[in-house]
């Protein structure tokens, strides 16, 4: 009869650690706050450039040409300055087409090299 007393009283302790919210299995765990949203950032517009070259050639992806010094692109704003990328191609593409301005296109103000 002391065994099964015994046995009784370890159950009952048992379960009414459970029910009054003494959890068995570790400890709680507190929940975090949602993390602020990530915000990017988009660069802003490329610079148009106001002016335009005297002459462009199509280098099988856009049309480029120089004014001065400066390399320029059309882009669906106007002539914009080369960045880098546009310039390292286009320079690998006139490596291969030295004579380049002699056939290149004579621009005429307000005319749309993709129409």
């Amino acid at each position: 009869m002391k065994k099964d007393y015994v046995s009784l009283v370890a159950v009952v302790v048992l379960f009414s650690g459970c029910l009054v919210g003494v959890r068995p299995y570790g400890p709680n765990v507190a929940l975090q706050p949602y993390p602020p949203p990530v915000v990017v950032q988009t660069p802003g517009p490329m610079p148009v450039v106001t002016y335009a070259p005297a002459e462009y050639t199509w280098d099988g992806y856009e049309y480029v040409g120089l004014y001065g010094n400066q390399y320029v692109y059309w882009n669906a704003g106007g002539w914009v300055v080369c960045d880098a990328a546009i310039l390292g191609r286009f320079h690998g593409w006139e490596r291969y087409h030295p004579a380049w301005r002699a056939h290149a296109i004579h621009y005429h103000r307000g005319h749309d090299p993709y129409r």
